[in-house]
């Protein structure tokens, strides 16, 4: 990695853990980190997170070879606000909020033309918050979702590609609408559910005393989410408050389809449903491809808006990892991205699909 300069704005959880991967992969690097807390900040000083303390968010940006905006989603777009204006057009800025149609709209406002800005969510976390529960483990084996645009540079992603591969992150690419649309069903709403169902749980019974003592260990495992930030959520759910607000209404309407199996004594239809849900779910573990299966392409395109977002997000939206991409310039404006991507059963229809779009894929055998 040619990076030499990292700016962490916010060194909590998320931007922590990023700052001690980049240390443990490249200890040559230097952070620069900023945050709101001057004890979080020292902190991060002090046990080698970063390098340099910031006394602002734009500094430390204009020289940077990558910016992390890792504050809370509500704090995102005062903080770009703020960085617009000093950020080189060299640099590249991602963010890791767990939102990203108004986040990306907002980049795309505010910063000029020349700024890379590509839009980030590392689909990890934990229930514990800040630097101190920051390890640079968090990204390794963890799905990152990037949510290139038609504006997106395509040299700025397959930099930022590649660093958060080499940090041990699955990169997946998605459209902002539809990466919103997906964590509304698997993160934001679980998360509601969590806190719902504890607080059931809690309001049951009223004559037993530490009803929540009597929970097993299905229980404990459903809700450990609800242990969150409960402010943090706040901001995260009302930025996402359209698509969240659907898959409630979907999630009820499965709930009530329930209810109503049970009212009317629908055993084996209630059967049916838990094996499928049953089948579904053990699904999910035998999708995941074993380490090392790839298969490797060439993509000729010409230097035109909107091309790498096209390819990224036609393997991303079909759950297909893109391991690694190269774009090679060739004469005039013309070019090959080079691609190495999991196998997967749905590659065929990905490639189905770029064909569709007008591309040549070439597949290289080794």
């Amino acid at each position: 990695m040619e990076a030499q300069r990292i700016t962490i704005i916010g060194v909590g959880l998320i931007g922590g853990s990023i700052g001690m991967a980049i240390k443990a992969r490249w200890p040559q690097a230097t952070i620069t980190g900023y945050d709101i807390d001057k004890g979080v900040l020292q902190a991060a000083l002090e046990i080698g997170v970063i390098d340099e303390a910031a006394a602002g968010p734009a500094d430390g940006c204009r020289d940077a070879d990558f910016v992390f905006v890792a504050v809370p989603v509500s704090a995102i777009p005062n903080v770009m606000a703020e960085v617009a204006g000093a950020i080189g057009s060299q640099t590249i800025v991602t963010d890791v909020g767990s939102t990203k149609t108004s986040v990306v709209a907002v980049a795309e406002t505010l910063f000029p033309p020349e700024v890379n800005f590509i839009g980030g969510h590392p689909m990890a976390g934990s229930e514990q918050e800040g630097l101190s529960a920051a390890t640079p483990a968090l990204l390794q084996e963890a799905v990152y979702v990037l949510t290139p645009t038609p504006k997106t540079s395509p040299e700025a992603f397959q930099k930022l590609h590649a660093l958060l591969t080499k940090l041990g992150a699955k990169v997946m690419a998605l459209s902002p609408k539809k990466h919103d649309e997906v964590v509304a069903a698997v993160s934001h709403l679980p998360h509601l559910t969590a806190s719902a169902l504890v607080n059931l749980a809690a309001s049951v019974e009223e004559g037993v005393e530490n009803r929540l003592f009597f929970a097993a260990g299905g229980f404990r495992d459903l809700t450990r989410i609800a242990s969150g930030s409960p402010s943090l959520w706040v901001d995260i759910c009302f930025d996402n408050k359209e698509a969240i607000v659907k898959s409630i209404d979907q999630f009820i309407s499965g709930l009530q389809d329930v209810r109503d199996l049970l009212a009317r004594g629908g055993r084996s239809e209630l059967l049916g449903l838990l094996e499928a849900a049953r089948a579904r779910r053990a699904s999910m573990a035998a999708g995941e491809l074993e380490a090392g299966v790839y298969r490797e392409f060439d993509v000729p395109v010409s230097d035109r808006p909107g091309t790498i977002s096209q390819l990224t997000l036609t393997f991303g939206q079909l759950g297909i990892n893109i391991e690694d991409i190269q774009i090679v310039p060739l004469s005039g404006d013309r070019g090959v991205v080079k691609l190495l991507v999991n196998e997967s059963p749905n590659l065929l229809k990905a490639l189905a699909q770029l064909k569709d779009y007008g591309f040549h894929i070439i597949e290289r055998t080794r």
